[in-house]
Protein backbone atom coordinates (compact mmCIF):
# COMPACT_ATOMS: atom_id res chain seq x y z
CA UNK A 1 0.00 0.00 0.00
CA UNK A 2 2.85 2.20 0.54
CA UNK A 3 4.80 1.32 -2.44
CA UNK A 4 1.15 2.11 -4.27
CA UNK A 5 0.93 5.90 -2.78
CA UNK A 6 4.30 6.37 -3.90
CA UNK A 7 3.98 5.71 -7.74
CA UNK A 8 0.66 7.87 -7.64
CA UNK A 9 2.39 10.79 -6.05
CA UNK A 10 4.92 10.62 -8.39
CA UNK A 11 2.56 10.40 -11.81
CA UNK A 12 0.86 13.17 -9.54
CA UNK A 13 3.80 15.50 -9.61
CA UNK A 14 4.90 14.44 -13.15
CA UNK A 15 1.33 15.54 -14.11
CA UNK A 16 1.83 19.22 -12.53
CA UNK A 17 5.48 19.42 -14.18
CA UNK A 18 4.61 18.92 -17.52
CA UNK A 19 1.03 21.37 -16.94
CA UNK A 20 3.50 23.97 -15.94
CA UNK A 21 5.67 23.72 -18.57
CA UNK A 22 2.74 24.10 -21.54
CA UNK A 23 1.71 26.83 -19.49
CA UNK A 24 2.82 29.76 -20.83
CA UNK A 25 5.25 32.43 -18.83
CA UNK A 26 4.03 35.66 -20.40
CA UNK A 27 6.43 38.23 -18.74
CA UNK A 28 6.99 42.03 -18.73
CA UNK A 29 9.21 44.63 -18.03
CA UNK A 30 9.08 45.60 -14.49
CA UNK A 31 9.73 49.48 -15.36
CA UNK A 32 6.72 49.05 -17.73
CA UNK A 33 4.05 52.31 -18.14
CA UNK A 34 0.98 50.05 -19.29
CA UNK A 35 -0.50 47.90 -21.29
CA UNK A 36 -3.24 47.64 -23.70
CA UNK A 37 -5.77 44.67 -23.48
CA UNK A 38 -7.78 43.40 -26.68
CA UNK A 39 -10.81 40.71 -26.34
CA UNK A 40 -12.42 39.58 -29.32
CA UNK A 41 -16.42 38.91 -29.98
CA UNK A 42 -18.06 36.09 -31.18
CA UNK A 43 -17.06 37.64 -35.09
CA UNK A 44 -13.43 37.95 -34.40
CA UNK A 45 -13.45 41.62 -33.71
CA UNK A 46 -11.18 42.74 -31.88
CA UNK A 47 -12.38 45.79 -29.14
CA UNK A 48 -9.28 47.87 -27.14
CA UNK A 49 -9.15 48.34 -23.33
CA UNK A 50 -7.09 50.50 -21.37
CA UNK A 51 -7.08 48.36 -18.30
CA UNK A 52 -4.61 50.15 -16.56
CA UNK A 53 -5.90 50.94 -12.81
CA UNK A 54 -5.34 54.10 -11.04
CA UNK A 55 -5.13 54.32 -6.76
CA UNK A 56 -8.67 52.09 -5.69
CA UNK A 57 -9.82 51.09 -9.49
CA UNK A 58 -8.64 47.40 -10.81
CA UNK A 59 -6.10 47.17 -13.43
CA UNK A 60 -3.38 44.85 -14.48
CA UNK A 61 -0.36 45.23 -13.10
CA UNK A 62 3.26 43.58 -13.20
CA UNK A 63 4.34 40.72 -10.15
CA UNK A 64 7.73 40.71 -8.95
CA UNK A 65 9.13 38.42 -11.78
CA UNK A 66 7.87 40.60 -14.31
CA UNK A 67 4.64 38.53 -14.70
CA UNK A 68 1.55 40.12 -16.13
CA UNK A 69 -1.26 40.34 -13.65
CA UNK A 70 -5.07 40.27 -14.25
CA UNK A 71 -7.68 41.47 -11.92
CA UNK A 72 -9.90 38.81 -12.25
CA UNK A 73 -13.30 40.44 -11.29
CA UNK A 74 -12.91 42.81 -14.14
CA UNK A 75 -11.69 40.22 -16.88
CA UNK A 76 -14.79 38.49 -16.41
CA UNK A 77 -17.15 41.49 -16.95
CA UNK A 78 -15.85 41.95 -20.08
CA UNK A 79 -15.77 38.75 -22.10
CA UNK A 80 -19.36 37.74 -22.54
CA UNK A 81 -20.23 34.49 -20.42
CA UNK A 82 -18.09 34.34 -17.75
CA UNK A 83 -19.06 34.45 -13.71
CA UNK A 84 -16.94 35.61 -11.24
CA UNK A 85 -17.11 34.22 -7.70
CA UNK A 86 -15.31 35.07 -4.65
CA UNK A 87 -15.80 33.92 -1.03
CA UNK A 88 -13.67 35.36 1.59
CA UNK A 89 -13.90 32.34 4.16
CA UNK A 90 -12.35 30.27 2.02
CA UNK A 91 -10.35 33.44 0.23
CA UNK A 92 -11.02 31.51 -2.77
CA UNK A 93 -12.23 32.74 -6.42
CA UNK A 94 -14.30 30.71 -9.22
CA UNK A 95 -14.59 31.95 -12.51
CA UNK A 96 -17.33 29.37 -14.70
CA UNK A 97 -17.82 29.88 -18.21
CA UNK A 98 -21.46 29.10 -18.93
CA UNK A 99 -21.54 28.59 -22.27
CA UNK A 100 -18.83 25.63 -22.41
CA UNK A 101 -19.03 24.60 -18.66
CA UNK A 102 -15.18 25.26 -17.89
CA UNK A 103 -14.14 26.30 -14.20
CA UNK A 104 -11.41 27.12 -12.50
CA UNK A 105 -10.87 27.62 -8.82
CA UNK A 106 -8.00 30.22 -6.87
CA UNK A 107 -6.57 30.23 -3.59
CA UNK A 108 -5.15 33.20 -2.31
CA UNK A 109 -1.54 33.14 -1.83
CA UNK A 110 -1.29 29.68 -3.88
CA UNK A 111 0.66 29.25 -7.43
CA UNK A 112 -1.74 26.26 -8.53
CA UNK A 113 -5.65 26.42 -9.08
CA UNK A 114 -8.05 23.46 -9.95
CA UNK A 115 -9.32 23.22 -13.32
CA UNK A 116 -12.65 21.54 -14.37
CA UNK A 117 -13.17 20.93 -17.90
CA UNK A 118 -16.80 20.60 -17.86
CA UNK A 119 -19.53 20.40 -15.07
CA UNK A 120 -19.44 16.98 -14.28
CA UNK A 121 -15.69 16.43 -14.64
CA UNK A 122 -13.26 15.82 -11.33
CA UNK A 123 -10.97 18.49 -10.66
CA UNK A 124 -7.07 18.75 -11.43
CA UNK A 125 -4.51 20.51 -10.35
CA UNK A 126 -2.83 22.79 -12.36
CA UNK A 127 0.90 25.24 -11.24
CA UNK A 128 0.57 29.05 -12.07
CA UNK A 129 3.74 30.89 -13.23
CA UNK A 130 3.07 33.18 -10.49
CA UNK A 131 0.33 33.01 -7.51
CA UNK A 132 -2.66 34.48 -7.12
CA UNK A 133 -2.62 37.53 -4.80
CA UNK A 134 -5.22 40.50 -3.00
CA UNK A 135 -3.73 43.82 -5.02
CA UNK A 136 -2.76 46.45 -2.33
CA UNK A 137 -3.46 49.13 -4.83
CA UNK A 138 -7.23 47.78 -5.34
CA UNK A 139 -8.44 44.97 -3.66
CA UNK A 140 -8.75 42.94 -6.57
CA UNK A 141 -8.11 39.31 -6.92
CA UNK A 142 -4.87 39.51 -9.55
CA UNK A 143 -3.84 36.12 -11.11
CA UNK A 144 -1.78 35.85 -13.92
CA UNK A 145 -2.94 36.74 -17.55
CA UNK A 146 -2.68 33.11 -18.93
CA UNK A 147 -4.85 31.27 -16.66
CA UNK A 148 -7.97 32.76 -18.27
CA UNK A 149 -7.27 30.51 -21.26
CA UNK A 150 -8.44 27.36 -19.25
CA UNK A 151 -11.87 28.37 -19.42
CA UNK A 152 -11.75 29.26 -23.25
CA UNK A 153 -13.12 27.42 -26.23
CA UNK A 154 -9.08 27.66 -26.96
CA UNK A 155 -6.43 26.50 -24.96
CA UNK A 156 -4.47 29.25 -27.39
CA UNK A 157 -6.72 31.78 -26.84
CA UNK A 158 -4.06 34.34 -25.25
CA UNK A 159 -1.25 35.84 -26.39
CA UNK A 160 0.63 38.61 -25.09
CA UNK A 161 2.71 40.72 -27.30
CA UNK A 162 5.64 43.11 -26.94
CA UNK A 163 6.65 46.76 -28.79
CA UNK A 164 8.19 44.97 -31.79
CA UNK A 165 4.97 43.53 -33.03
CA UNK A 166 3.02 46.49 -31.66
CA UNK A 167 5.57 48.93 -33.93
CA UNK A 168 4.59 46.54 -36.99
CA UNK A 169 0.68 46.87 -36.58
CA UNK A 170 0.17 50.65 -35.60
CA UNK A 171 -0.11 50.30 -31.86
CA UNK A 172 1.13 53.19 -29.56
CA UNK A 173 4.05 52.04 -28.20
CA UNK A 174 4.78 55.57 -26.58
CA UNK A 175 2.59 54.60 -23.79
CA UNK A 176 1.83 50.92 -23.97
CA UNK A 177 4.69 48.20 -23.72
CA UNK A 178 2.92 45.54 -24.41
CA UNK A 179 -0.79 43.67 -25.17
CA UNK A 180 -2.89 41.61 -23.68
CA UNK A 181 -4.94 39.37 -26.51
CA UNK A 182 -7.74 37.17 -25.51
CA UNK A 183 -10.23 35.27 -27.67
CA UNK A 184 -12.77 33.41 -25.61
CA UNK A 185 -14.22 31.99 -29.12
CA UNK A 186 -10.49 30.69 -30.94
CA UNK A 187 -7.35 30.42 -30.88
CA UNK A 188 -5.12 33.86 -31.11
CA UNK A 189 -3.19 33.59 -34.36
CA UNK A 190 -2.26 36.81 -34.62
CA UNK A 191 -1.94 40.15 -33.68
CA UNK A 192 -4.49 42.52 -36.09
CA UNK A 193 -3.84 45.50 -37.14
CA UNK A 194 -4.63 48.51 -34.76
CA UNK A 195 -6.85 50.20 -38.16
CA UNK A 196 -9.23 47.32 -37.37
CA UNK A 197 -9.99 47.29 -33.80
CA UNK A 198 -12.70 49.13 -32.08
CA UNK A 199 -11.87 52.11 -29.40
CA UNK A 200 -8.28 52.76 -31.21
CA UNK A 201 -8.91 56.13 -33.32
CA UNK A 202 -8.23 55.92 -36.91
CA UNK A 203 -5.76 59.36 -36.73
CA UNK A 204 -3.16 59.69 -34.57
CA UNK A 205 -2.68 63.11 -33.08
CA UNK A 206 1.52 64.28 -32.47
CA UNK A 207 3.73 66.79 -31.27
CA UNK A 208 6.89 67.23 -32.65
CA UNK A 209 9.32 68.93 -30.36
CA UNK A 210 11.41 72.21 -31.42
CA UNK A 211 14.64 70.74 -31.75
CA UNK A 212 13.94 66.96 -32.73
CA UNK A 213 16.42 65.63 -35.48
CA UNK A 214 14.88 63.25 -38.40
CA UNK A 215 15.81 60.06 -36.50
CA UNK A 216 13.82 61.59 -33.30
CA UNK A 217 11.19 62.37 -35.50
CA UNK A 218 10.91 59.13 -37.06
CA UNK A 219 11.04 57.42 -33.99
CA UNK A 220 8.60 59.47 -32.69
CA UNK A 221 5.84 58.86 -35.34
CA UNK A 222 6.71 55.06 -35.57
CA UNK A 223 6.46 54.72 -31.66
CA UNK A 224 2.33 56.29 -31.88
CA UNK A 225 1.90 54.18 -34.51
CA UNK A 226 2.14 56.65 -37.85
CA UNK A 227 3.99 54.25 -39.68
CA UNK A 228 4.93 50.50 -39.13
CA UNK A 229 8.75 51.24 -39.14
CA UNK A 230 11.47 54.03 -39.64
CA UNK A 231 12.80 52.24 -42.54
CA UNK A 232 9.92 53.06 -44.35
CA UNK A 233 10.53 56.83 -43.26
CA UNK A 234 13.77 56.66 -44.46
CA UNK A 235 13.11 55.24 -47.63
CA UNK A 236 10.65 57.94 -48.74
CA UNK A 237 13.55 60.54 -46.99
CA UNK A 238 16.06 59.12 -49.44
CA UNK A 239 14.27 57.91 -52.75
CA UNK A 240 10.93 59.67 -53.02
CA UNK A 241 10.96 63.26 -55.32
CA UNK A 242 9.66 65.87 -52.72
CA UNK A 243 11.31 68.41 -55.80
CA UNK A 244 7.96 69.64 -56.28
CA UNK A 245 7.30 71.72 -52.62
CA UNK A 246 9.70 74.71 -53.58
CA UNK A 247 11.23 75.04 -50.51
CA UNK A 248 12.89 70.95 -51.46
CA UNK A 249 14.05 72.28 -54.82
CA UNK A 250 16.08 75.32 -53.43
CA UNK A 251 17.74 73.20 -51.42
CA UNK A 252 21.47 73.34 -52.93
CA UNK A 253 22.92 69.65 -54.29
CA UNK A 254 25.42 68.59 -51.28
CA UNK A 255 26.85 64.85 -51.37
CA UNK A 256 28.18 65.61 -48.13
CA UNK A 257 24.93 66.25 -46.16
CA UNK A 258 23.32 63.35 -44.52
CA UNK A 259 19.51 64.26 -44.14
CA UNK A 260 18.11 66.08 -46.98
CA UNK A 261 15.31 67.12 -45.44
CA UNK A 262 16.81 68.29 -41.63
CA UNK A 263 15.58 71.49 -40.57
CA UNK A 264 12.24 70.50 -43.30
CA UNK A 265 10.17 68.95 -40.53
CA UNK A 266 8.30 71.55 -39.23
CA UNK A 267 7.86 71.18 -35.11
CA UNK A 268 3.78 71.09 -34.81
CA UNK A 269 1.01 69.25 -33.78
CA UNK A 270 -0.05 66.99 -36.80
CA UNK A 271 -2.77 64.67 -37.07
CA UNK A 272 -1.82 61.45 -39.21
CA UNK A 273 -3.79 58.44 -40.36
CA UNK A 274 -2.19 55.60 -38.48
CA UNK A 275 -0.12 53.24 -40.59
CA UNK A 276 0.28 56.07 -43.13
CA UNK A 277 2.95 55.64 -46.09
CA UNK A 278 6.09 57.04 -45.06
CA UNK A 279 5.78 59.74 -48.43
CA UNK A 280 2.63 60.90 -46.95
CA UNK A 281 3.79 61.95 -43.49
CA UNK A 282 6.69 63.61 -44.80
CA UNK A 283 4.50 65.63 -47.63
CA UNK A 284 1.92 66.91 -44.16
CA UNK A 285 5.76 67.80 -42.44
CA UNK A 286 6.61 70.09 -46.24
CA UNK A 287 3.18 71.58 -46.58
CA UNK A 288 3.62 72.84 -43.23
CA UNK A 289 6.72 73.66 -43.47
CA UNK A 290 6.00 75.56 -46.94
CA UNK A 291 3.36 77.51 -45.04
CA UNK A 292 4.97 78.40 -41.68
CA UNK A 293 8.15 79.77 -43.87
CA UNK A 294 6.10 82.74 -45.38
CA UNK A 295 7.40 85.18 -48.64
CA UNK A 296 8.96 87.78 -45.46
CA UNK A 297 11.00 85.12 -43.63
CA UNK A 298 12.54 84.52 -47.37
CA UNK A 299 13.14 87.58 -48.48
CA UNK A 300 14.64 88.64 -45.09
CA UNK A 301 17.08 85.65 -45.78
CA UNK A 302 17.80 87.06 -49.25
CA UNK A 303 18.32 90.56 -47.48
CA UNK A 304 20.86 89.16 -45.00
CA UNK A 305 22.85 87.36 -48.09
CA UNK A 306 21.50 83.79 -46.98
CA UNK A 307 19.79 81.09 -48.47
CA UNK A 308 16.35 79.61 -46.52
CA UNK A 309 18.65 76.50 -46.20
CA UNK A 310 21.74 78.36 -44.87
CA UNK A 311 19.01 80.48 -42.00
CA UNK A 312 16.87 77.27 -41.22
CA UNK A 313 21.13 75.93 -40.78
CA UNK A 314 21.57 78.45 -38.40
CA UNK A 315 18.38 78.49 -36.40
CA UNK A 316 19.50 74.95 -36.08
CA UNK A 317 22.43 75.63 -34.42
CA UNK A 318 20.61 78.24 -32.07
CA UNK A 319 17.54 75.92 -31.14
CA UNK A 320 20.45 73.19 -29.63
CA UNK A 321 22.55 76.09 -27.79
CA UNK A 322 20.38 78.35 -26.78
CA UNK A 323 17.46 77.91 -23.58
CA UNK A 324 15.19 80.82 -23.99
CA UNK A 325 14.50 84.01 -26.59
CA UNK A 326 17.28 85.99 -25.23
CA UNK A 327 19.32 83.67 -25.32
CA UNK A 328 18.73 82.93 -29.23
CA UNK A 329 19.46 86.49 -30.11
CA UNK A 330 22.75 86.67 -28.70
CA UNK A 331 23.84 83.08 -29.98
CA UNK A 332 22.52 83.92 -33.19
CA UNK A 333 24.94 87.33 -33.36
CA UNK A 334 27.94 84.91 -32.02
CA UNK A 335 27.30 82.62 -35.06
CA UNK A 336 26.68 86.02 -37.47
CA UNK A 337 29.72 87.69 -36.10
CA UNK A 338 32.42 84.79 -36.57
CA UNK A 339 31.03 84.00 -40.01
CA UNK A 340 31.25 87.48 -40.91
CA UNK A 341 34.94 87.29 -39.88
CA UNK A 342 35.80 83.68 -41.52
CA UNK A 343 35.94 82.37 -38.10
CA UNK A 344 35.38 78.62 -37.21
CA UNK A 345 31.57 78.05 -35.21
CA UNK A 346 33.07 75.78 -33.13
CA UNK A 347 29.88 74.72 -31.57
CA UNK A 348 29.72 71.35 -29.27
CA UNK A 349 26.16 70.66 -31.23
CA UNK A 350 27.25 69.86 -34.15
CA UNK A 351 29.39 67.53 -32.78
CA UNK A 352 26.52 65.55 -30.97
CA UNK A 353 24.53 65.69 -33.50
CA UNK A 354 26.90 63.41 -35.75
CA UNK A 355 27.35 61.08 -32.70
CA UNK A 356 23.86 61.06 -31.61
CA UNK A 357 21.38 61.23 -34.67
CA UNK A 358 23.96 60.39 -37.91
CA UNK A 359 26.19 57.75 -36.84
CA UNK A 360 23.64 55.30 -35.69
CA UNK A 361 21.39 56.16 -38.53
CA UNK A 362 23.78 55.49 -41.65
CA UNK A 363 25.43 52.57 -43.26
CA UNK A 364 29.06 52.23 -44.78
CA UNK A 365 31.78 54.76 -42.99
CA UNK A 366 29.66 56.08 -40.54
CA UNK A 367 32.90 58.79 -40.41
CA UNK A 368 32.08 60.09 -43.75
CA UNK A 369 29.85 63.10 -42.58
CA UNK A 370 32.17 64.44 -39.73
CA UNK A 371 34.39 66.96 -40.82
CA UNK A 372 31.36 68.61 -42.85
CA UNK A 373 29.16 69.26 -39.59
CA UNK A 374 31.40 69.19 -36.93
CA UNK A 375 32.09 73.12 -36.91
CA UNK A 376 35.27 72.64 -34.85
CA UNK A 377 36.54 71.48 -38.83
CA UNK A 378 34.63 72.79 -40.81
CA UNK A 379 35.09 76.15 -41.53
CA UNK A 380 31.81 77.44 -42.27
CA UNK A 381 28.34 76.29 -41.70
CA UNK A 382 27.55 72.84 -41.54
CA UNK A 383 26.39 71.11 -44.56
CA UNK A 384 23.02 71.59 -42.97
CA UNK A 385 20.61 71.85 -40.49
CA UNK A 386 21.27 70.00 -37.18
CA UNK A 387 17.79 69.73 -36.64
CA UNK A 388 14.23 71.10 -37.07
CA UNK A 389 14.41 74.01 -35.61
CA UNK A 390 11.40 76.19 -34.57
CA UNK A 391 9.93 79.80 -35.43
CA UNK A 392 11.60 81.70 -32.22
CA UNK A 393 14.75 79.61 -33.36
CA UNK A 394 14.06 80.97 -37.30
CA UNK A 395 13.36 84.53 -36.02
CA UNK A 396 16.58 84.57 -34.13
CA UNK A 397 18.29 83.77 -37.16
CA UNK A 398 16.73 85.97 -39.07
CA UNK A 399 16.91 89.15 -35.94
CA UNK A 400 20.59 88.62 -34.61
CA UNK A 401 21.54 90.89 -31.69
CA UNK A 402 23.52 93.53 -32.76
CA UNK A 403 26.65 92.91 -30.59
CA UNK A 404 30.41 92.43 -31.02
CA UNK A 405 30.22 88.99 -29.50
CA UNK A 406 32.37 85.80 -30.66
CA UNK A 407 32.96 83.69 -27.73
CA UNK A 408 29.96 82.22 -25.23
CA UNK A 409 29.94 79.13 -23.01
CA UNK A 410 26.78 78.48 -20.53
CA UNK A 411 27.75 77.30 -16.78
CA UNK A 412 27.07 74.59 -14.08
CA UNK A 413 23.63 77.26 -13.04
CA UNK A 414 22.92 77.29 -17.48
CA UNK A 415 23.54 80.75 -17.41
CA UNK A 416 25.27 82.22 -20.31
CA UNK A 417 28.22 84.34 -20.75
CA UNK A 418 28.94 86.40 -23.87
CA UNK A 419 32.48 87.79 -24.51
CA UNK A 420 34.08 89.73 -27.29
CA UNK A 421 37.15 88.33 -27.42
CA UNK A 422 39.11 85.51 -26.31
CA UNK A 423 40.95 87.07 -23.37
CA UNK A 424 37.66 87.68 -22.12
CA UNK A 425 36.33 84.52 -22.79
CA UNK A 426 39.01 83.20 -21.07
CA UNK A 427 38.89 85.19 -17.65
CA UNK A 428 35.09 84.41 -17.90
CA UNK A 429 35.37 80.43 -17.91
CA UNK A 430 38.34 80.80 -15.62
CA UNK A 431 37.66 77.94 -12.45
CA UNK A 432 34.52 76.91 -14.62
CA UNK A 433 34.46 73.10 -16.07
CA UNK A 434 33.64 74.17 -19.79
CA UNK A 435 35.35 73.18 -23.21
CA UNK A 436 36.95 76.50 -24.35
CA UNK A 437 36.81 77.60 -28.26
CA UNK A 438 39.37 78.54 -29.08
CA UNK A 439 40.19 81.85 -31.09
Amino acid sequence: MKRRSTILMAVLLVCITVTALFLPNIQADAASKKYGLMIANENGKYTFYDLNGTEGNAGMETAGNGSVMVPLWKMTKLMPGLTYKYNSKTKEAVVTNARNGKKIVFKKDSTYFTYYSSKKSKGVKKEMVYKMYISKKSSSVMVHMSTLRWVMNSAQGCKYYKTADMRKNGYDTSVYSGLLIYNPYNEVTGLVKATDVNNISKTVRVTIPEGYAVPQVFELLVSKGVCDSTEKLYEALYNYDFSYYPLVKAIPENEFRCFLLEGYLYPDTYEFYRLSKGQDVIGKFLRNAESKITDDIRLKAESLGYTVDEILTIASLIEKEAVDSKTMSNISSVIHNRLSKGMKLQLDATINYVERYVKPNINGDVNRYNAYYNTYKTGALPSGPICNPGINAIKAALNPAQTEYLYFYSDEKKEYHFSKDYEEHKANISGENVTEITP
